[in-house]
């Protein structure tokens, strides 16, 4: 037992009575490619969260960043994504490996506005491609192909809600009560660090060590 079973989920028809139908102009917004609009803010774009699925039905979403550019726009039905140095966990391409489907979500930053682009994807690693996806003077490591399905904006609400680009930067420190991450993260996976032969100072030195030499 947990605490979502102390309540009921309820159906379509109730969930519309409660928000309503948008009008004809949010209903009809998507499109099944990208447009001049959505080519240009996909250039700009520097942070964006891929969503993909796995065989069990299970979500996973991956926050990405990168410079201006990154994601390649190789025409309006196709995009492609970069992959760098990480941590190997690959959860993207294990998903991709049983269900093509993605969604992206990109912002750029000091735009409320963020775009939507759903699709399907697959893993390659041509190297003209990767070539293609360069940053930091090296080739991408792999790269992900979406072909896109779905193409459109998202009203800038969340964000002007969150003040996502004018964040109460108190807010970090109440989150950390006042330390740092890597010390919370350190005494909360102690065991696992053990028996993976890691002591706390080693995994920080190594993070501090990814962050100045393994971006690209």
């Amino acid at each position: 037992m947990t605490a979502a079973d102390d309540y009921q989920p309820i159906d379509m028809a109730r969930i519309r009575e409660i928000i309503g139908f948008p009008p004809a102009f949010i209903a009809d917004k998507k499109v099944d490619h990208v447009t001049e609009l959505a080519h240009r803010f996909i250039g700009h774009s520097t942070f964006f969260v891929l969503a993909s699925v796995g065989a069990d039905g299970g979500v996973d979403a991956s926050p990405k960043g990168d410079p201006p550019g990154s994601v390649k726009v190789l025409d309006p039905w196709t995009l492609a994504i970069p992959d760098r140095p990480g941590n190997k966990g690959i959860d993207t391409f294990t998903n991709l490996m049983e269900r093509p489907g993605v969604g992206l979500l990109l912002m750029v930053p000091g735009l409320s506005e963020t775009l939507r682009i759903n699709g399907d994807a697959f893993v390659t690693d041509d190297p003209d491609l990767l070539d293609q996806l360069c940053a930091g003077g090296k080739p991408a490591v792999l790269a992900t192909v979406v072909r896109v399905r779905e193409v459109y904006f998202q009203c800038g609400k969340a964000l002007i809600r969150s003040h996502m680009w004018d964040p109460d930067r108190s807010l970090s420190d109440y989150a950390l009560n006042g330390t740092d991450y890597y010390s919370l993260a350190i005494a909360e996976m102690g065991p696992k660090l053990e028996r993976a032969g890691l002591s706390p100072a080693a995994l920080a030195d190594l993070a501090a060590h990814e962050y100045r030499t393994g971006l690209f």
